[in-house]
């Protein structure tokens, strides 16, 4: 079987969840031409990109670029279509706070992804470095 690449990933999951090249584009923010550049292969999504690709994939960067079998994306048939407790917890506390503390926190969180998605991207260009050094 072939080796499928990040655009083939993409592409097929995509299709699988019956969305168009348009409507992921809206979800992460950027045009149509960036999802088909993306998915021809002449272009990769990177740091932010690549992030809420995954999201909206409802799959891991991981696998986006990698294929690692051990993040695989769940079948689209799968997919949790409710909050889960946690997130339902969240929620509820997050709506307990006063408006100036939901503003802090958000602040908070949102630096705190910045600072993971800047690790992330660090450690994804040591395993392509290794692997291109091999």
């Amino acid at each position: 079987m072939k080796n499928l690449t990040l655009s083939d990933r993409l592409a097929m999951r995509r299709k699988a969840l019956g969305l168009t090249q348009q409507q992921v584009a809206d979800a992460v923010g950027r045009s149509g031409v960036s999802v088909y550049k993306w998915e021809s292969g002449q272009n990769e999504p990177k740091g932010q990109n690549l992030i809420a690709l995954a999201r909206v994939l409802k799959c891991s960067a991981t696998w986006l670029l990698f294929g690692d079998e051990d993040q695989s994306p769940l079948p689209v048939e799968e997919l949790p279509t409710e909050l889960d407790e946690r997130q339902k917890l969240l929620l509820e506390l997050f709506d307990s706070l006063p408006e100036s503390e939901k503003e802090r926190q958000i602040i908070e969180l949102t630096n705190k992804v910045n600072d993971f998605n800047r690790l992330f991207d660090e450690l994804l260009t040591a395993r392509k470095n290794k692997k291109t050094s091999k």
